[in-house]
């Protein structure tokens, strides 16, 4: 092959290369415009029937399953769940100002306090209450709060609450940032490669194309300086 010919094939194979990565880039941003769309919209129409949304709460502002409510926001825990003799769940962490509520669930029980932070006043609730009773404090005082139901406590039934500006990360604490992940937020992750493969095409061809106008002339070609 001579020279020339060469030069146009290679040049021909580069513009491809080139061409494929542009015209794929905008298509992946643009799929992930879409699912993002998408998932906002999903998210906007949260509130508009009895079985959706995320934020359905009794009061607006309960967390309930041992998540991280914000201040003045509640926690609710469960007093032996279906006879269990458990607190559910046994251990939460809240901002100070949430209010956490005991819900019983089964009967005899009481929360009565073990230990609490200097400065707190927690009273608890230690006389013993039945199925359908309610039980509520809110926590202003920073630290750990250990408590039990005196009729169980010998068969492991204990809690913790744990008061802290850190709790979750939220706005009073430090919590460490982490990147958001593509495949969550609705971008598949293999569109991501396009551009790199796209790339990884037209070194390719460079280095192909290095290596034949060095080393790979045909022997029959002949510059033409040289004398026969």
């Amino acid at each position: 092959m001579k020279r020339r010919e060469f030069l146009r094939t290679a040049g021909g194979a580069a513009g491809a290369a080139t061409a494929t990565g542009a015209a794929a880039a905008p298509a992946a941003a643009d799929g992930g415009v879409a699912a993002l769309q998408e998932d906002g919209n999903a998210s906007e129409s949260g509130g508009d029937g009895p079985d959706a949304g995320g934020n359905e709460t009794d009061g607006g502002n309960e967390s309930t399953g041992g998540g991280l409510p914000g201040a003045g926001e509640t926690q609710t825990i469960t007093v032996g769940p279906g006879g269990d003799l458990i607190f559910d769940p046994d251990s939460v962490e809240i901002l100070p100002g949430t209010t956490v509520v005991w819900e019983w669930d089964s009967d005899t029980h009481n929360v009565e306090p073990e230990s609490q932070p200097d400065g707190a006043d927690w009273a608890g609730e230690t006389d013993i209450y039945n199925t359908g009773h309610t039980y509520q404090h809110t926590f202003t005082v920073e630290g750990t709060y250990a408590y039990f139901c005196r009729p169980h406590r010998a068969s492991g039934m204990e809690g913790e609450i744990v008061v802290t500006e850190d709790a979750g990360g939220g706005a009073g604490g430090g919590g460490s940032y982490e990147p958001p992940d593509p495949a969550h937020m609705g971008i598949p992750v293999q569109k991501h490669f396009v551009g790199a493969l796209a790339f990884m095409g037209i070194f390719v061809t460079l280095v192909f194309t290095f290596y034949l106008l060095k080393y790979g002339e045909s022997a029959h070609t002949a510059a033409p300086s040289k004398e026969d």
